[in-house]
């Protein structure tokens, strides 16, 4: 028989865990879970929020991109040939007229509205410059010219007489009828062309030497403005595009100056259409400034978004040449990210081949 003091003992030893216990466990497992559930949303959140960000600079950046290259190209072809361009008659729409503007800006007007960008350059690879006539041309009449090769059906061609006339037609024929010397039939023109004019081959016309790049419903778009095609849609989620031409005020060769294609400064879309070759080639550089959002919303990112394209570190940015602020605010913000990028591309077909 045991003992009191050794039965004691062994309820002593066979006490389990308690009602209180076991309530204070099941806290403390709440309490963690609770925490790591809010570790894991914060997380999702900030993983959420870079990756927007980074798909609103990507966006910039290519779009950014696909405009720098279509710059780099403007007057490719073309400014060779802008001495004798540039007696050709001016029009209000650049489609009218074959003046030797390789790039032309339409401002918006706003600095919250999209600009928009013409890139004109030649896209044949055989003739450097103009063929010379071989003989006059009366309306109607074929084309005669010094060039054993460079033109082929379907080519664009621009007859340009130095008395001040110019015609744009198609190439339907060609026929070689002497040493160095062709016979270029095409659709009519209605000019008489003497025998000092030259005729400069702008490439397959169903190609696009014209393309006009512009915004529209936060889509960057490029159109073929010589054959009629509808726009193609390049990027979506721009929300702004600006522009600004680089200016060599004195000549010099080295940049002077950033505007826009204001009226103030000669340089909007009407004047540039009529504007002396003296003046075309002042403009040296582009300066291209995007917009984007973000594909997906992120709601951490709901206040007002607040932009600075073409920015310097001068002491006093207002001075900045060519600054441009402004503000997406409330619901226009739309709880996105945003992001800017900006490119600066020297007009090189301009630089080489201008006059000293």
């Amino acid at each position: 028989m045991q003992s009191p003091r050794a039965t004691g003992s062994a309820r002593r030893r066979q006490t389990g865990l308690t009602l209180i216990d076991a309530l204070v466990g099941i806290a403390i497992i709440l309490v963690a879970t609770v925490a790591v559930h809010h570790a894991f949303v914060a997380l999702g959140q900030l993983r959420r929020s870079v990756s927007t960000a980074a798909d609103a600079e990507q966006t910039a950046s290519f779009a950014a991109s696909l405009l720098a290259i279509a710059a780099e190209n403007a007057g490719a072809g073309i400014a060779a040939s802008t001495r004798w361009l540039d007696s050709c008659p001016a029009s209000p729409a650049i489609t009218a007229t074959p003046r030797p503007v390789v790039a032309l800006v339409t401002d918006s007007g706003r600095v919250d509205r999209p600009d928009s960008l013409v890139v004109r350059q030649a896209l044949q690879s055989r003739l450097a410059a103009p063929a010379a006539f071989a003989a006059a041309a009366p309306a109607g009449a074929s084309f005669r010219v010094q060039s054993p090769d460079g033109f082929v059906v379907g080519d664009r061609v621009v007859a340009i007489s130095r008395a001040g006339s110019c015609a744009t037609a198609e190439v339907t024929g060609v026929t070689a009828v002497a040493p160095g010397v062709i016979d270029i039939a095409h659709t009519p023109v209605g000019v008489d062309l003497p025998v000092t004019s030259l005729l400069m081959n702008l490439g397959p016309a169903r190609r696009a030497p014209m393309l006009r790049f512009d915004v529209a419903s936060g889509v960057l778009r490029s159109t073929d403005m010589l054959n009629g095609d509808a726009p193609t849609p390049l990027v979506s989620n721009i929300v702004n595009l600006k522009l600004q031409y680089g200016i060599d005020r004195d000549g010099d060769g080295a940049l002077d100056d950033w505007v826009g294609a204001s009226v103030a400064d000669g340089l909007d879309a009407a004047s540039m259409l009529s504007a002396p070759r003296a003046l075309l080639e002042r403009i040296v550089a582009l300066r291209i400034g995007v917009i984007a959002r973000s594909e997906e919303s992120d709601p951490q990112a709901s206040g007002d978004f607040r932009w600075v394209l073409f920015d310097c570190e001068l002491p006093d940015r207002s001075t900045c040449p060519g600054r441009l602020e402004g503000t997406i605010s409330g619901s226009a913000a739309g709880s996105y990210r945003y992001g800017t990028r900006e490119m600066i591309v020297p007009l090189r077909n301009v630089l080489w081949n201008r006059d000293p």
